[in-house]
């Protein structure tokens, strides 16, 4: 991951409103390799609030790869057809859904659709830590087990802390 283009590029001086995200391949990370979808990254420019936004095009086919976070997730679905996993129940869902996951809940989705399904996923922080149950393999990277990373939605980056520890530990 790069730095956070949406700060800089797509800011108001008196508010914090973030207008349009500049999205960016999905092709960095190891774990979650979706080169048919694009992501954004968004904070609160005035850095007033503390909430992060993934903003996802996920592609025709793709997925999101099971996983779990120490926080609680709000997913707004904004466009196209996909079959969301929560703990253990797949239900379809499209255009106008709300997820809400709870923290520690192991979930992911699939693009059932014939064009990009469009979410919105919103945290209470600006730093999430994910441990990716299954992966979307980066080539050449196949042996290798799922692992826990911190995204810092603020900068960009991402910190690998290793693999993946059970839910709830």
């Amino acid at each position: 991951m790069g730095s956070n283009p949406t700060l800089s590029a797509n800011t108001e001086a008196l508010v914090g409103i973030v207008h349009e995200p500049a999205f960016q391949a999905m092709d960095e990370d190891p774990d979650d390799y979706r080169p048919g979808s694009t992501w954004a990254l968004s904070v609160d420019p005035d850095g007033q609030a503390a909430f992060g936004v993934i903003h996802e095009r996920i592609g025709v086919g793709d997925r999101i790869p099971r996983h779990w976070h120490d926080v609680d997730e709000v997913v707004l679905y904004e466009g196209g057809r996909a079959r969301v996993h929560l703990d253990g129940v797949d239900v379809e869902v499209s255009a106008g859904a709300t997820v809400f996951i709870p923290a520690g809940a192991i979930h992911g989705a699939l693009n059932t659709g014939d064009r990009p399904v469009e979410v919105r996923a919103v945290f209470p922080t600006t730093r999430v830590r994910m441990d990716a149950i299954e992966r979307n393999p980066a080539p050449e990277t196949e042996a290798e087990p799922p692992m826990a990373t911190t995204y810092d939605f603020t900068t960009g980056t991402a910190t690998v802390h290793g693999p993946t520890r059970p839910a709830g530990e």
